[in-house]
C-alpha cells in the first residue's frame, strides 16, 4: 500500500499552497504579462516606423484600430502569464500534487507547450507578415482581427486541457470565473501605452505630411515609387504663404529655382530637359496656389509637370503613384509672384501658342459647377461635351474664380485629356507595333496629335 501511494498517488490538495508562494506566483505572472505586452507593443511600433520609408507616407493607426491591436496583444500576454502562474504553482513541492503524479506532468507539459511552442510559431508568422506588409504588399490585418480573438479563446481552452482533470467539481463555474478575470486583466493591460505614439505621429506627419489627393478617373502617368522623381508637396504656412516639402525639408517660392537647378545638375545633360516635377497637394487647396508654383516653374523653363491623383486601386496603391502629365502653358504667368527670379529673362513662348490665332475659343468656367460657354454641364457629361469641340482650330479657355479649387481643376483637366485620348484611339489604325522605331506608327501618332491637340488657355480673375 505504501508503494502504491508513493508511485500512483493522484490526490490533489490546493489548500497546501502557501499564501506567500501564491502571491509571489501571481506577481511574477503579472510582471510577465506586463513585459510580454511591452515587447509586442515595441515590436509593432518599430515595424510601423520602419514602414514609413517604403510608401513615403506615415503609417498612422486610428485609435479604434490601435485599441483592437492592443487588446489582442494584451490577451496574448495574459494567456502566457496565466500559464506561467500555473507552472510556478505546480513546479515547486507544495504537497499540492505528488511529484510522480501523471496529472501534474501532463499539466506542466501542456503549459510549456502553450508558452514556448506557440511563441515560436507566432514569432515566425508575425515576422513574415510584418515584413511583407511593411515593404511588399498591403495586408488588411483588421479584417482578420476577430479570428485572432478566437485564437485567444482557443489558447484559453488549451490552458484548461490539463486543469479540467483537477477541477472535476463545478469545473464550468470555475472556468467561467477564470475567463472573466483574464478578460478584465486583458482590458486593463490594453490601456497601457509604452511609447508616446501620438508624438511619433505628429513628427512623422510634420516631416512628411499626408495629402488628400484629388480624384480622377483618368491618368496618363504611372510612376513606380521606388524610382522617385522631384516632388513638390504644396502647403500653406500660418500666413497663407506657399511652402513646399522637397528633399525631406520645407522650402519657399524663392527656393524653387535653386531646387530645380540642383536637380538638373545631378542628371546627365541630355536627360535634364526631360525632368518632370510632380505636384502633390490637397484637393481642397485654392487653385491659385497651384498656378503660382506653375508660373515660377515656367519662369525657369520647367514646363513638364505631373499632377498626382488619388490611386483607388488597393492592389497597386503602395507601389504606384498615378498622375496626369501636363505641360505648363505661358498663360500661367498671370499668376507670377514677385521673387528674385523676376530679373531672369522668361523663356520664349512656343511658336504655336505665340503666333497661332484660334478660330474658336470655348470658355470653361471652373468652380463648384462647370460652365461651358455659360451653360452648366454635369461633371459626368464633360467628356462627351469636350469630344464635340476638340480640333486643331479650337482652344479651351479655362476661367478661374475664387471658388476654383484643385479638385475642380483636375476634374475638368482629366475630362479634357480623357476626351482627347479617346478620340486619338478611335482614329488610330496601327496597333500592332507601339515602338517608336516603327516609322508608320510615329507618323500616325504625330498626325493624331495635330488632329486632336490639347489647346488650353488659362485666365484667372
Amino acid at each position: 500500500m505504501r508503494l502504491k501511494r508513493r508511485f500512483y498517488d493522484s490526490s490533489i490538495s490546493l489548500k497546501n499552497i502557501s499564501k506567500e508562494y501564491l502571491v509571489l506566483s501571481v506577481v511574477t505572472g503579472l510582471a510577465s504579462a506586463f513585459t510580454i505586452y511591452g515587447f509586442f507593443y515595441v515590436i509593432r511600433e518599430s515595424f510601423r516606423i520602419m514602414s514609413f520609408g517604403f510608401d513615403h507616407l506615415p503609417n498612422i493607426i486610428s485609435e479604434y484600430n490601435r485599441n483592437l491591436y492592443n487588446i489582442f496583444f494584451a490577451g496574448l500576454s495574459v494567456i502566457f502569464a496565466n500559464s506561467i502562474i500555473i507552472s510556478l504553482l505546480l513546479s515547486k513541492q507544495q504537497r499540492v500534487m505528488s511529484r510522480l503524479n501523471p496529472k501534474r506532468k501532463r499539466i506542466l507539459n501542456d503549459q510549456i507547450f502553450l508558452n514556448f511552442n506557440f511563441s515560436y510559431w507566432f514569432a515566425k508568422i508575425s515576422l513574415v507578415f510584418g515584413m511583407f506588409s511593411m515593404g511588399f504588399m498591403d495586408f488588411d490585418f483588421l479584417s482578420y482581427i476577430w479570428i485572432s480573438y478566437l485564437l485567444l479563446f482557443v489558447l484559453f481552452l488549451e490552458s484548461w486541457k490539463g486543469l479540467s482533470v483537477i477541477f472535476t467539481k463545478n469545473r464550468f463555474k470555475i472556468q467561467f470565473i477564470h475567463l472573466i478575470i483574464l478578460v478584465l486583466l486583458t482590458l486593463g493591460l490594453s490601456r497601457l501605452d509604452f511609447i508616446n505614439y501620438k508624438q511619433i505621429d505628429e513628427l512623422s506627419i510634420k516631416s512628411n505630411p499626408i495629402y488628400g489627393l484629388p480624384h480622377s478617373n483618368f491618368y496618363n502617368d504611372s510612376n513606380n515609387r521606388f524610382y522617385s522623381k522631384l516632388s513638390f508637396k504644396i502647403d500653406l504656412d500660418d500666413n497663407n504663404q506657399l511652402k513646399f516639402f522637397v528633399y525631406g525639408k520645407w522650402a519657399f517660392l524663392k527656393d524653387v529655382q535653386s531646387i530645380i537647378n540642383e536637380e538638373r545638375a545631378s542628371m546627365r545633360q541630355e536627360l535634364a530637359s526631360f525632368l518632370k516635377v510632380r505636384i502633390i497637394a490637397n484637393k481642397d487647396i485654392e487653385l491659385k496656389y497651384i498656378k503660382i508654383l506653375e508660373a515660377e516653374l515656367y519662369s525657369i523653363s520647367q514646363q513638364r509637370i505631373i499632377y498626382d491623383v488619388y490611386n483607388d486601386d488597393l492592389l497597386t496603391t503602395r507601389f504606384e503613384n498615378r498622375g496626369i502629365e501636363h505641360k505648363i502653358s505661358p498663360f500661367v504667368l498671370d499668376f507670377k509672384q514677385d521673387t528674385y527670379t523676376s530679373s531672369i529673362p522668361l523663356p520664349p513662348l512656343p511658336f504655336s501658342e505665340e503666333k497661332k490665332i484660334f478660330e474658336n475659343v470655348l470658355k470653361i468656367e471652373i468652380g463648384e459647377t462647370v460652365k461651358v460657354d455659360g451653360i452648366t454641364v454635369p461633371k459626368n457629361m464633360l467628356i462627351r461635351k469636350f469630344k464635340n469641340y476638340i480640333n486643331e482650330n479650337t482652344a479651351f479657355k479655362y476661367l478661374y474664380n475664387e471658388d476654383s479649387n484643385y479638385q475642380n481643376y483636375i476634374t475638368v483637366l482629366s475630362s479634357h485629356y480623357d476626351a482627347v485620348y479617346k478620340l486619338r484611339k478611335q482614329n488610330q489604325t496601327i496597333f500592332k507595333d507601339y515602338s517608336y522605331e516603327n516609322e508608320q506608327y510615329k507618323k500616325e501618332q504625330r498626325s493624331l496629335k495635330e488632329q486632336f491637340p490639347i489647346n488650353i488657355i488659362e485666365q484667372g480673375n
